[in-house]
Formats: structure tokens, C-alpha cells, sequence
């Protein structure tokens, strides 16, 4: 097993999907973390005076006060009422806070984005996995497998276990460039990059937890190639699920909603998960509390999806085991 194990590893890394994959996590990473690069620096801009945006309207709302004042000089003048007012003094340029709200603190940019870049990387991971299994069956070379290790389970376990351990370096190279990116962004910027012992910790189970489900997808993806034998159908498959059960079925039957993948991957990332509803039956006019408040918790998000990944684990399993090849 282990030897079958190490030579699919092998037949994965001269796949360029694996390599195609890793860069297109490092590249999501990378856009992400020039996303703040780019906020941050509008924001020390701004500050400096060197905003020619922020200038110009500064600019321009001094010209309206001014404009303001000679025409209500003018007004009082002519009308000889010494206190008519219109209103010049409140005709103010926002500031550079207003304009540019600040960052959140290093910590919580962490956690927001953390959460955002779980999705894509399991995306990343479910496509890899399912591609190295389906372009087999494509090419009609599962069958060589079976000429060198005549039993199907070790071969399925080998696939979907490799499939696996290869999301690794894809999610480790993605949060990599996340976790040092955005402290150097502070750091050029001159921002406040404090964070705790214990907020450290906290992240970097976190980051386990985000690999763990990347490893997830890997297998997952694996599985329904053993399924549908077609990567295309695995991913459309995927979609089709997301926007039939997750985004319609699951708004109209609110009891599918904490058996939602998005909820329960939502639940693991964020150590438990919550979210906001409205009670149909509540009196809005009667200024009555109308918000129901859900929650799922990091156990119940663990469960789920290991319940998923085992029926799709025994649903490909069984396909391959018991039908033909070709």
C-alpha cells in the first residue's frame, strides 16, 4: 500500500495540474495581498497629502464654501437681514479617516481573509484531485494499475490518499504567502502589526484546520472522479449542488441550512460558524426582536463533513470496485 501510495505521488507531481494548481494558489494569495498593499497605500497617501484624488475634492468642497459665502455676503446685502445663514460652515470636505476607513488590526485582517481563501484553495484541491483520477479512466490506463497490483481497493485508496497528501503544499504555499505577505504590508506602511501569543496560536490552528479541509477537497474530488469518471461532470456536479441545494432548496427548507456544506466548512474555518435569519411569523409592527440567530459549532461542521466524505468515499469505492473499467 505504501509502495502504490509513493508511486502515485510520483505519477501526480509529473501531472502539470499539481503544479498548475499550486501557482494559481500562490497567485490568489498573492492578488490578495496586493489588494491590502493597494488599500493601505491610499490610506499613508491620503495622510501625507499626496492623494491627488482626495486633494482635488478637498480642493473643490473648499471652492463651494467659499462660493457659499460671498452669495449669502451677497443675499443679506440686498434683503438688509444681518442674520441670514445659509448654512456655509457645514459644507466640509470628509476626512482622510472618513474617506479611508483604517485597516482592521493585523489579527483580524487574518481571520478575514483566512476565511475568504478557504474556498478557493478547496476549489484548487477538489479540481486537482478529481482531474489526476478522471484523466486515468479518459485515457484508459486505470487498467494498467489493476496488470501491476490485481486488487481494486488498495488501488482506490492509493488514488484518493494521494490526492490528499498532494493538496498539502498547495494550501501551505497559498497561506504562506498570506502569513508573511500581510505583516510585511503593515510593517512598509507603518502600521500597527501587533498580535499576541495567544492570537498566534489561534491563527495557526486556524491555518490547520484550512489545510485539513483542503485535504478534504483533494479526497472528496477523488472520489467522484471514481464516480462520475469525468472531471468536468465532477465539478458541475459540485456547482449544480451549490446553487440548486445551497442557494435555493436550503433558503425555502430552513432545517437543510446547518447540513449545508458552506455552513460546516464555515463552522471548522471559524472554530463554529453563525448566521441571521427572519421569522416569517413575527410582527414587525410590533417592533418585536425579529432576527433568528444560528449557530453551528466546530464539532457538528467536523461530523457533517466527515459523513460526506465517507458516502463519497464507499459511492466511489463501490464503483470501482464493482464495475468495469473500460
Amino acid at each position: 500500500m505504501i509502495r502504490l501510495l509513493q508511486v502515485e505521488l510520483q505519477r501526480l507531481a509529473a501531472r502539470k495540474v499539481i503544479w498548475l494548481t499550486l501557482i494559481a494558489a500562490i497567485a490568489i494569495s498573492g492578488v490578495v495581498v496586493g489588494g491590502v498593499f493597494m488599500q493601505a497605500r491610499s490610506i499613508d497617501l491620503a495622510r501625507s497629502g499626496f492623494d491627488q484624488q482626495y486633494q482635488d475634492m478637498v480642493q473643490q468642497v473648499e471652492q463651494d464654501r467659499a462660493s457659499c459665502k460671498v452669495e449669502e455676503e451677497r443675499e443679506r446685502r440686498q434683503s438688509g437681514d444681518a442674520g441670514l445663514d445659509f448654512g456655509c460652515d457645514g459644507i466640509t470636505a470628509p476626512t482622510v479617516e472618513e474617506m479611508y476607513p483604517e485597516l482592521p488590526s493585523l489579527e483580524e485582517m487574518y481571520r478575514q481573509l483566512l476565511t475568504g481563501l478557504a474556498y478557493p484553495f478547496m476549489f484548487l484541491s477538489l479540481a486537482m484531485g478529481s482531474t489526476g483520477v478522471a484523466a486515468e479512466f479518459a485515457h484508459r490506463t486505470m487498467g494498467a494499475w489493476l496488470t501491476f497490483v490485481p486488487r481494486r481497493t488498495p488501488v482506490f485508496l492509493s488514488k484518493v490518499g494521494a490526492a490528499g497528501i498532494a493538496s498539502i503544499p498547495l494550501a501551505i504555499a497559498g497561506l504562506g504567502v498570506l502569513l508573511l505577505g500581510l505583516p510585511a504590508v503593515f510593517r512598509w506602511f507603518r502600521l500597527d502589526d501587533a498580535v499576541t501569543g495567544a492570537q498566534w496560536v489561534s491563527l495557526g490552528w486556524m491555518s490547520l484546520r484550512i489545510i485539513a479541509l483542503t485535504v478534504f477537497a483533494g479526497i472528496f474530488g477523488a472520489a467522484l472522479a471514481f464516480v462520475l469518471r469525468h472531471s468536468g461532470l465532477v465539478i458541475g456536479a459540485i456547482v449544480g449542488y451549490l446553487v440548486l441545494i445551497e442557494g435555493i432548496l436550503a433558503s425555502i427548507l430552513g432545517w437543510l441550512s446547518p447540513y449545508a456544506l458552506g455552513h460546516n466548512i464555515s463552522a471548522v474555518v471559524q472554530h463554529g460558524t453563525s448566521w441571521v435569519t427572519w421569522n416569517p411569523n413575527c410582527n414587525f409592527d410590533a417592533q418585536q426582536n425579529c432576527e433568528v440567530v444560528h449557530t453551528l459549532s466546530l464539532t457538528h461542521g467536523i461530523i457533517v463533513l466527515a459523513v460526506v466524505l465517507v458516502g463519497a468515499l464507499l459511492a466511489g469505492w463501490a464503483r470501482f470496485f464493482w464495475s468495469d473499467i473500460d
